[in-house]
């Protein structure tokens, strides 16, 4: 009994996670971090939250459309913690295989018991989530023995759960709205993806974007060496390889890996490390960061630079700039100065000219979504150009404060053109002064790491006669 009622906890702080990531627009991934570091979960439950809420979030399209499927009541209609609790019922029953399914379910019916304390939610839950339970045939089905689409749903490494029903559109009919519901991507970012890369290569991206993340670490290298900190993962019993310069960990939470609070590491996606080698620093450089919160590719600069030049870290966020500075504390960096204040239409608080410049912009997050699991939810598709907007403001902003044979690279996490090559093409023709020097594309691939996008421009000395 003790066992269950602790289980039931777990799930109590996934579905006020769950609700507040909806209803306050917050990261799921700072909320479970504030949750681990506050309760006394063990580490097996702090591993399960993050699977709840990072699972739900990702596959709630198809956990939607059984609810619907099941439920007598439209899911407009449907009170929030119930929905919430049906989401995290129906995600154990049909996604995950060590949660008995009447725990899953009996788990489910507990959280509407305590926070609606209703008969009839309590029977509404109940019966969605047996009707769902029942309805399924077979629950780890190999690709060839799917016979109908429409009775099957994607779950992972090619194994789909099958329905005696038919719950979801048919592909020879209605492929996109298909591909939206199985691989839980929102429809027309799944049209605007097969227009540019085709079906193969879009289900491809969805399907790396519905697992969770490689754990991928920046080695400090002023602290410690790879191969020393490889020994230290070792002793502990970590399984890590190295991929380039990035230090890959396996089958472990952030929290459980040594050396984090001594700034032996930063954890950072192995393509967001190649936007600071990409912008060509040399020592003694005079460096912005434009868009500098948390602060990862703040001190990946400053470790190019060892302890010469010196780096302004902008930011319009106060609060993510306190996490740039305790960054900056944590891995024993101090040639950094914090600011806060507006990048964009030339509102950049400064008087100064730099060596180098990066401009990691704000975007529509479409080649990390396996990271931000919420994003796909909030993001519409006239989003795309007002974020063009602003990031070719900042651009703009910090072009002017580039020096002469100066190099400036603008960055995305963003696989969409109009924010990325859209952008350095307009600001090309509008600035003959600067050449394009380099430019890289990357879609989102779980051994090549996130998607997205940068360019290197180069100021050309203008000489006057």
């Amino acid at each position: 009994m003790k066992n269950s009622s602790h289980k039931t906890d777990v799930r109590y702080a996934g579905i006020r996670v769950l609700r507040e990531v909806d209803e306050k627009e917050v990261f799921a991934q700072e909320l479970i971090s504030e949750r681990c570091a506050q309760s006394d979960l063990s580490k097996r439950d702090k591993n399960l939250l993050t699977e709840l809420v990072n699972g739900v979030i990702r596959h709630r399209l198809p956990l939607d459309t059984l609810i619907s499927f099941f439920s007598n009541i439209p899911l407009n209609k449907i009170e929030p913690w119930v929905l919430y609790a049906l989401r995290v019922g129906l995600y154990q029953i049909a996604y995950l295989d060590r949660i008995p399914l009447s725990a899953a379910i009996n788990t489910s019916v507990a959280l509407v018991k305590k926070l609606v304390r209703r008969t009839d939610a309590v029977r509404f839950t109940n019966a969605v989530l047996r009707a769902a339970e029942r309805s399924i045939q077979n629950k780890s089905a190999c690709e060839p023995e799917i016979t109908d689409l429409q009775k099957a749903l994607y779950r992972r490494k090619n194994i789909w759960c099958t329905f005696h029903h038919p719950i979801f559109p048919d592909p020879a009919k209605h492929l996109t709205s298909f591909l939206a519901i199985n691989y839980s991507h929102p429809e027309w970012l799944i049209k605007r993806w097969i227009s540019r890369y085709g079906k193969e290569k879009t289900v491809e991206m969805c399907k790396a974007n519905n697992l969770a993340p490689r754990v991928f670490l920046r080695v400090n290298q002023g602290k410690i060496s790879t191969r020393e900190f490889l020994a230290l993962l070792d002793k502990d019993g970590i399984s890590a390889r190295t991929i380039n310069t990035a230090v890959v960990v396996e089958n472990i939470a952030v929290f459980e890996i040594p050396g984090f609070a001594e700034g032996l590491f930063f954890v950072q996606d192995i393509s967001a490390m190649k936007v600071a080698e990409f912008l060509k620093i040399e020592k003694s450089n005079t460096v912005l960061d434009m868009c500098a919160a948390p602060g990862g590719k703040t001190t990946h600069i400053a470790e190019f630079l060892g302890n010469t030049g010196w780096i302004y870290a902008l930011d319009i966020s106060a609060k993510r700039l306190q996490l740039t500075k305790e960054n900056c504390l944590r891995m024993g960096i101090h040639n950094v100065s914090i600011v806060c204040g507006d990048a964009s239409d030339e509102k950049a608080p400064f008087r100064m000219k730099f060596d180098r410049i990066l401009i990691d912009a704000p975007c529509s997050n479409t080649g990390v979504l396996s990271r931000r699991v919420e994003a796909r939810w909030r993001l519409k598709e006239s989003d795309i150009n007002k974020l063009a907007a602003l990031q070719y403001s900042i651009l703009k902003t910090g072009a002017s404060l580039l020096k002469s044979n100066g190099y400036l690279v603008y960055s995305t996490c963003s696989i969409e053109p109009e924010e990325n090559q859209g952008i350095i093409k307009k600001f090309m023709g509008s600035e003959p002064q600067f050449s394009l020097d380099a430019e890289e594309h990357y879609l989102p691939d779980m051994d090549k790491g996130d998607g997205g996008y940068m360019a290197r421009l180069c100021k050309r000395q203008v000489y006057s006669y």
